[in-house]
């Protein structure tokens, strides 16, 4: 290139005049840019694909009047979308020729009119045009509502035959089943608002009817008030573990309820007000789960939320909680160390003593980052499922489900699978029973109480407790 270079300066330079200012090296942006800004021609000519941002760059630059003219090579990606760009073979020596004549000598209205479309062009295909593009070629959800929302790579619905290839040997012909399922986007569809998110009527008439099967227990888990949750699903005679495990309602009516230091109880009421008063607006709310705060989000617009979410979470870590991130929700928790993974340990051993992990086949399936806890705690000793969209989100479950239609679906095959089995043995008669005494029994209720307490101790003297039961 030098040499080149040098022959043609050679044979062609004036005393006033060069044909070519050769730069060696580096520039600033602010030097390229003038150099785009005031040149004539551009000359885009690589010899395989490539310099593409070259061509925009001169285009964007292309603020005088009158305005250069683009030349690019039909080599270059650019020149299947730069329509208006003069197009040169770099291998046709006398057509490039002509070309760059044809540039040098074009009349201004040509000029004006090819560079003004090419900057029509750019300006819409921006950064972020080329993004969305890319994320949907990739297979990408982009929301229309919000275009500025992109999710994540989508993944292909599931079927039956794949529940079989994936459950049927883990769960044998003999094993008791224990199905530990969180409730918003996993059982219930996510809804704009908590209350919308209803439970499917076959969703629920399946669980009613696995419920109803002596080697199937049920628990749901889930980040609502337990009772709330209780009240969404409706079925009788399965455990319920509220606020991420922190109030749980079992079978027979008895109620655990994680102790919460006292401290906390005008904490809660003061981080109530401050996130109603200076954060609550743009559609903005605050729900008020007793131990457990959520600001919500949802239907806030994206440009606000960049500021309003920042905001909440100082207020929440400044009144002591513990910020927990949730769909399009910030949850404030109180700072124990207990979430769906130990509530979920402590169910397990509750229903079936220490040995549980092997004498139970245990199923779970959540869609939260909430939920990563229990597939971490549970991590070997269960198959365990992640309900998401995305084939990229970073997860400890070992299965990904598409979409709530695919818990259905285990669900269905679940019930088909234990509805196989042969009748009859010690095992299952007892299960029943058990299960009909539960369901006629008593109902405890224990209400939730803030008392100063070593918070170690209590969550050793909860697990000492679920122990000595059995």
């Amino acid at each position: 290139m030098d040499q080149l270079v040098g022959r043609i300066n050679g044979s062609f330079t004036t005393y006033s005049w060069s044909p070519i200012r050769y730069i060696y090296g580096c520039v600033s942006h602010d030097e390229l840019a003038g150099f785009y800004r005031d040149s004539a021609v551009a000359l885009v000519t690589p010899l395989r694909d490539g310099m593409n941002l070259v061509a925009k760059e001169f285009v964007a630059c292309q603020i005088n009047q009158p305005p250069g003219v683009l030349i690019v090579s039909p080599f270059a990606g650019a020149g299947e979308t730069m329509h208006e760009a003069l197009i040169c073979n770099p291998y046709e020596i006398n057509e490039a020729a002509e070309v760059l004549h044809r540039a040098l000598t074009m009349p201004e209205d040509e000029r004006t009119l090819r560079m003004n479309s090419l900057r029509r062009r750019e300006k819409a295909n921006d950064v972020n045009f080329w993004m969305k593009s890319f994320m949907k070629q990739m297979g990408s959800q982009i929301e229309e509502e919000d275009a500025d929302e992109v999710k994540s790579v989508t993944m292909h619905p599931v079927t039956m035959d794949d529940f079989e290839e994936y459950l049927a040997d883990y769960i044998g012909q003999t094993n008791k089943v224990a199905l530990l399922l969180d409730y918003d986007g996993t059982l219930a569809p996510i809804a704009p608002h908590p209350d919308l998110a209803i439970l499917p009527v076959e969703t629920k008439n399946v669980l009613q009817r696995l419920s109803n099967m002596p080697d199937v227990y049920i628990a749901i888990v889930s980040g609502r008030n337990v009772d709330n949750v209780m009240n969404m699903v409706g079925i009788e005679g399965i455990t319920y573990a509220g606020n991420h495990g922190l109030e749980i309602i079992h079978p027979d009516g008895t109620k655990f309820v994680h102790p919460i230091p006292a401290e906390l109880e005008g904490k809660v009421r003061d981080l109530l007000k401050s996130l109603q008063d200076q954060v609550c607006k743009e559609g903005a709310w605050v729900e008020n789960k007793g131990a457990v705060l959520t600001f919500h989000y949802r239907e806030t617009p994206a440009c606000v939320r960049a500021e309003l979410v920042p905001q909440a979470c100082k207020l929440i870590e400044s009144h002591g909680f513990k910020v927990g991130s949730s769909h399009c929700a910030v949850e404030a928790r109180p700072p124990v160390q207990w979430n769906k993974g130990r509530a979920s340990i402590y169910i397990l051993r509750t229903a079936f003593g220490f040995d549980w992990s092997e004498r139970i086949r245990i199923i779970y399936a959540g869609d939260d980052v909430t939920d990563e806890d229990a597939m971490q705690a549970l991590k070997g000793m269960a198959a365990t499922f992640r309900v998401t969209s995305s084939s990229i989100i970073r997860t400890a479950a070992e299965r990904r489900l598409p979409s709530t239609d695919s818990v259905l679906m285990m669900l269905k095959w679940l019930e088909r699978h234990l509805s196989q089995r042969k009748p009859g043995g010690e095992d299952t008669m007892r299960a029943l029973k058990n299960k009909i005494i539960a369901r006629n029994s008593s109902s405890l209720k224990v209400e939730m109480s803030f008392v100063p307490i070593s918070l170690k101790g209590a969550e050793e003297s909860a697990l000492e407790e679920s122990s000595e039961e059995h």
